[in-house]
């Protein structure tokens, strides 16, 4: 089953693409509606919105007025915040029970919510799609929608993450301009490259505990802002992905303030690639193919850095790690595919630091020290050239931290 997450800022058609999608044959699911179900009267969520918002958010009827709610939340990041907290974890219980009970997975499951990538749980998705049209085109849509004068309107948008940097962490974006037809034609090309994509190959495979551990052992021991491999791949584990926002409340310092928001233009620590590793494992795991990677690691680079480069540094390392884990060996060179695509999920191309990094590891793919020593002679960075080596030929587990070999078997167990 190809999981995939549709978002999308206000106004912006994702609900009209949902409904196309649902019509040409895929399972859909809408977390915006649900959302709805679970704070209305007799919801699990509606005492503790009242609670949290007063009673001068209910209707006549007793129902919470989404209206008022929603003049409080989109004027107070502080309000959306905590409506979140009581809404997001109620919608990802809901969310599951709906899956496990439509029984048989379809080929692809679509999830529908408008703020997969505010909340920090778009890497939950074999892929993300995300709705865009011109801001002038949105604006107008949502006016006539909600009946909002033009400043009201402005101040909703401008209250959510704008398109251009939430089309960022998409591998597709819908372009939903234009007239219905115009649409139509968009979500139908979609549909075919959902259908082809979900015919590719993902079956859990996790890397053998051995090898993990050598990437792990020779790699580096620090990332960015805090964060260390093993203690990252834990938490991976433990919450069953990449959680954003639990991530970023462990950056040093916390993120203050959305988790999008909480990198340095000027972060002088390890570069994002260090923590690739825990990403692409965790990933084999689960059965994840190269795109899902490459918007995972730059997903976690995103968190620490603003750079392009770093991002793209980080993409790269991860498809490098990625096939070294599934071939059983360094590969013998940098295609250029690999370079165009870290790119593109970066802005940039990517950094010596990593290009000479992997250059030195093919040159000496079963020799970690000489295979450091050339990586810092070409101005890469030791570490990231060990890891790879060290994916490939492994280490003995005695070697290995108790807590890594812990959680690598963990990840082992998935696959059987």
């Amino acid at each position: 089953m190809l999981r995939v997450g549709l978002t999308g800022g206000i106004a912006t058609g994702k609900s009209y693409a949902l409904r196309r999608l649902a019509a040409a044959g895929f399972q859909t699911i809408d977390l915006d509606r649900i959302a709805h179900e679970v704070v209305g009267r007799g919801g699990p969520g509606y005492a503790a919105v009242v609670e949290a918002f007063g009673r001068r958010v209910l209707g006549a009827d007793g129902e919470i007025d989404r209206k008022a709610l929603g003049a409080i939340v989109f004027a107070d990041e502080a309000a959306r915040e905590r409506l979140n907290a009581i809404v997001h974890p109620l919608v990802r219980e809901e969310e599951a029970r709906r899956v496990l009970a439509e029984g048989l997975p379809a080929e692809v499951w679509i999830t529908d919510a408008a703020l997969l990538v505010e909340a920090g749980v778009h890497p939950r998705f074999d892929r993300l799609v995300v709705a865009h049209c011109p801001p002038e085109e949105q604006l107008e849509r949502l006016r006539r929608r909600d009946g909002l004068d033009r400043a009201a309107a402005e101040a909703r948008i401008a209250a959510q993450m704008p398109q251009e940097e939430k089309l960022r962490f998409a591998h597709y974006g819908l372009d939903t301009s234009g007239s219905f037809e115009d649409m139509d034609r968009a979500v139908d090309a979609l549909a075919g490259e959902l259908r082809a994509a979900a015919r590719t190959p993902r079956a859990p495979a996790p890397v053998p505990v051995d090898r993990a551990a050598g990437a792990l052992v020779h790699g580096p021991r620090h990332g960015p802002r805090g964060l260390e491999p093993v203690p990252l791949l834990a938490d991976i584990a433990a919450a069953g992905g990449l959680e954003m926002r639990r991530l970023a409340k462990a950056l040093v310092p916390p993120a203050d303030g959305p988790w999008y928001r909480a990198a340095r233009s000027d972060e002088q620590g390890p570069a994002p690639a260090s923590l690739a590793a825990p990403v692409v494992l965790w990933a084999l795991a689960r059965g994840c193919d190269p795109p899902f990677v490459l918007a995972a690691a730059a997903s976690l680079a995103r968190l620490t850095h603003r750079d392009g480069p770093a991002i793209a540094g980080s993409c790269l390392f991860a498809l490098a790690l990625h096939d070294t884990a599934t071939a059983g060996r360094v590969p013998d060179g940098v295609p250029s595919a690999w370079l165009r695509d870290a790119e593109r999920w970066g802005g940039a191309p990517p950094p010596t630091l990593v290009v000479a990094a992997l250059e030195a590891a093919r040159a000496h793919p079963t020799d970690v020290s000489a295979a450091r020593a050339a990586s810092a002679a070409a101005g890469g960075d030791p570490d990231l050239a060990a890891a790879m080596v060290g994916l490939a030929i492994g280490v003995p587990i005695a070697t290995a931290p108790p807590a890594a070999v812990k959680v690598l078997e963990r990840l082992s167990s998935m696959g059987s």
